[in-house]
């Protein structure tokens, strides 16, 4: 039994995936290492746009995200503070939960911008050129508290990380997808082109120049068709756009652009030279864009995390409803399956690992991290390799020890 608990304790230590598993929630023992006949589920997206880098690798970037929030902030002016009434009013309360903050941490190419969540997998949207050259991104979600300051977001509030999935660069989109996203957001409803009008007033929520969350108001000015415009990069762009007076600025870039109704009318690009010359990419292209990519809802973006540390992982969908949900590995190389990751609710998170320690087809070992912190508590025991679970342990205090062992019937 010692000799169990040590192989556990190291692979348990040496795993980096982050786990959850919800402690009411049980898991199907999966008792035979049934993996000879699996085939890949084809997905339409690239796995190697899904590559996230480790969560450990990823927080050391905060001194860097903390310093360019600063350093935006040093050349802000006070806002000015409006009354919002009407229509406003309920637009912002419904819907700012819908809109993230968004940081590209990529070296030389660091960018703030904003989002909106299309889907309820998790699905958000923004410019190409707030996740261009990433293939990960931050990603906040608006704090229970409300917004606060850049600076308190990149020291005191974890990040979610966005795949970048999808990028349409001569549009200026992009699909980023987040895993674990609270139930409570709301999903934005897209309207039509034909919904805006020279003359409408027009709403936007966005992070201008790092001021998380801010409200703005506008009339819309034009609609010009085919419009063309470039960056400092060169980079050259077309779409229909919406030209509009509502006051935005850099961290506006990928944000929300509201009509009179509350739904989606465009999505925020940029700001041309002089007053009130703002522009918004219509909503129409953003639909279309959405339809040529409809594999994303059913992108597991826990696949990239395994497949960056094993890239021959078979993958399988195990509960047959398009999403891949268990990962079966040869971690020694001899051509025989030992170990299996299992995201059973497929939200992004392993929530279980399988072992196969002698390599008979036959898990011996089940590790579940119930209290989603990524650290095993239990571990299930098939000791006679009848594919039924003979012993269940568990680690209270979470030390690599176990301190209970249950004999199961």
């Amino acid at each position: 039994m010692k000799i169990i608990n040590l192989i556990i304790y190291i692979l348990l230590s040496s795993l980096f995936i982050t786990t959850s598993f919800a402690e009411e929630k049980k898991l199907k023992f999966r008792g035979n290492n049934n993996s000879e006949n699996l085939k890949p589920i084809e997905i339409s997206i690239s796995p190697d746009l899904l590559n996230l880098e480790n969560v450990k690798e990823l927080k050391k970037k905060y001194k860097t995200a903390k310093e360019f929030a600063i350093k935006t902030d040093q050349n802000l002016k006070k806002k000015k503070k409006i009354k919002f009434r009407g229509s406003a009013k309920t637009i912002y309360k419904n819907y700012a939960n819908s809109v993230v903050f968004l940081y590209n941490p990529t070296e030389g190419k660091e960018s703030l911008g904003a989002g909106f969540l299309v889907d309820k997998s998790g699905v958000i949207l923004t410019n190409w050129h707030v996740t261009k050259g990433a293939e990960e991104i931050f990603v906040w979600p608006l704090p229970e508290e409300g917004a606060v300051e850049a600076e308190v977001l990149f020291k005191d509030i974890d990040p979610y990380f966005g795949s970048v999935l999808a990028e349409n660069k001569g549009q200026d989109l992009a699909l980023v997808k987040v895993s674990g996203f609270a139930s409570s957001a709301k999903v934005v409803e897209l309207g039509n082109n034909e919904d805006v009008s020279i003359g409408d007033t027009v709403y936007a929520i966005g992070h201008p120049n790092g001021l998380p969350w801010s409200f703005t108001l506008g009339t819309v000015s034009q609609i010009r068709k085919n419009k063309k415009w470039t960056y400092e990069d060169d980079s050259e762009h077309l779409a229909t756009v919406i030209q509009t007076q509502t006051p935005i600025s850099p961290g506006n870039s990928g944000g929300p652009l509201f009509g009179e109704t509350g739904k989606i009318v465009g999505i925020n690009t940029w700001g041309a030279d002089g007053q009130n010359l703002n522009f918004a990419v219509a909503v129409d292209h953003a639909k279309e864009f959405i339809k040529a990519n409809p594999n994303i809802t059913k992108v597991n973006t826990v696949d990239a995390v395994i497949k960056k540390d094993y890239p021959n992982a078979r993958t399988d969908d195990f509960n047959k409803n398009g999403v891949i949900d268990t990962w079966y590995v040869d971690e020694n190389k001899n051509g025989k399956i030992d170990l299996g990751f299992i995201d059973d609710d497929e939200n992004g998170f392993v929530e279980g690992t399988l072992i196969d320690e002698d390599e008979d087809g036959v898990w011996e070992i089940f590790l579940i991290d119930t209290d989603e912190n990524g650290k095993a508590d239990q571990a299930y025991l098939d000791n006679d390799a009848d594919k039924k679970p003979d012993i269940l342990a568990h680690d209270y205090n979470e030390d690599g020890e176990w301190d209970k062992f249950e004999e199961l019937s």
